[in-house]
């Protein structure tokens, strides 16, 4: 059997990208064959996962969970506490990618072969409502592989977990997989377990939650985290009941078990777009650096005043023969702005982790809101629903 180095393996396969793009005109030879297979197979893809969705389980009265089953290949790679994944879906011969995070952990996969997704209808939206239809009875999707890296940070360092509504799900995977690695560790012997015991617990890991919910009947998963304070040591919880306390505030920091001054510790924040901001600006009042503040959000980030752009920005679509514009004093996405004018470019999770609506720049200069970096005047692949018009924007769209 022949092995590879990391960079033999690397020219493999842009070797076969070649082959296959002077052949096909395709990166994958998988991508040419695709609409093929969809003729004996509908929904069958070469880049995506297929998985069946085994039972929908209500949370709330807007939030419910698919529990799925991916294939085997997908279960082998596994995932990382706090990533997500799109999930594919095909409604009225129009396929549609959302992304959501794996609210199950690595463990429970490991030992079920399942994975959960939780997800709160959009009472307005598409996709999130006809999803709890759908497969209310269970049925089969695409999934991608697993990315992002919002996750538990290093074992020494004191953590404070801010979840507001739905962003609960990537903490409950990080701390059902700490609890599963915190039982998985060999236990003492008796005679000497009431010192092993104490040892552990001081040198366990701080970790506190504080989750804001809009009334007592809306915190995801309490249960569990009522249980886990109990049996996972150095985690507390916090629920702040949004009815009787209001929206986030400094006052709320002051109060908790956990001292936010201390220079090792590590935020993590995610929630609706507002929520984040606010919980960013709180905690970096408090002294947080920004570089310990780590945020994950539901949905587009908020696009600022885009620094360097004035006045209107004329975005020209070239294969189209379209001319958008773009305000500074109102940025939006170049996503939105084909939209509106009409074109309909590929995408995906609109918040910049799919890649599915890259595009070539072939001039101008844009923003990516997600990286905060500005692009170079030339030629470029960007992501349209997280690129902003600093210049005027020539695109191959």
């Amino acid at each position: 059997m022949t092995t590879y180095s990391d960079g033999q393996e690397g020219r493999m396969e842009k070797a076969w990208q070649w082959l296959a793009q002077s052949l096909t005109q395709e990166k994958h030879f998988g991508d040419y064959f695709e609409p093929l297979m969809q003729l004996l197979t509908p929904n069958w893809s070469s880049v995506y996962s297929r998985a069946r969705i085994l039972s929908l389980r209500n949370e709330t009265d807007d939030v419910f969970t698919l529990v799925i089953r991916p294939q085997a290949a997908w279960r082998k790679q596994g995932f990382v506490a706090g990533q997500h994944l799109e999930l594919i879906t095909e409604k009225a011969g129009v396929r549609n990618h959302r992304t959501f995070s794996i609210s199950s952990s690595p463990d429970y996969l490991r030992k079920t072969g399942l994975i959960e997704l939780t997800i709160k209808v959009q009472p307005e939206g598409r996709i999130t409502p006809w999803l709890k239809n759908q497969f209310a009875d269970g049925g089969k999707v695409n999934i991608s592989a697993p990315f992002g890296d919002f996750a538990m940070p290093g074992a020494d360092a004191p953590v404070l977990m801010i979840a507001g509504g739905s962003g609960i799900t990537p903490f409950r995977s990080m701390l059902a997989q700490a609890q599963a690695l915190t039982e998985a560790q060999p236990q003492a012997q008796p005679q000497a377990q009431p010192q092993a015991q104490s040892q552990a617990q001081s040198r366990a890991q701080p970790r506190h939650l504080m989750v804001y919910a809009r009334n007592a009947e809306h915190f995801l998963f309490r249960r569990e985290f009522e249980r886990m304070s109990k049996e996972l040591p150095g985690f507390s919880l916090t629920l702040m009941n949004s009815e009787e306390v209001g929206f986030m505030q400094a006052g709320h920091l002051q109060q908790l078990p956990l001292d936010i001054t201390q220079p090792s510790l590590q935020v993590l924040i995610c929630g609706p777009t507002p929520m984040i901001q606010l919980a960013r600006q709180l905690v970096s009042d408090a002294g947080v650096a920004e570089s310990r503040i780590h945020f994950e959000y539901f949905g587009a980030a908020p696009i600022d005043q885009v620094a360097g752009a004035e006045g209107q920005q004329h975005i020209s679509c070239l294969r189209s023969d379209k001319q958008l514009t773009s305000a500074a004093e109102q940025p939006q996405s170049l996503l939105d702005l084909a939209e509106q004018a009409g074109l309909s470019p590929v995408s995906g999770c609109r918040i910049g982790v799919c890649h599915q609506c890259i595009c070539k720049k072939q001039s101008g200069v844009v923003y990516n809101t997600k990286t905060g970096q500005t692009s170079d005047t030339g030629p470029q692949e960007i992501q349209l629903c997280v690129s902003v018009a600093v210049t005027d924007v020539a695109l191959d769209l």
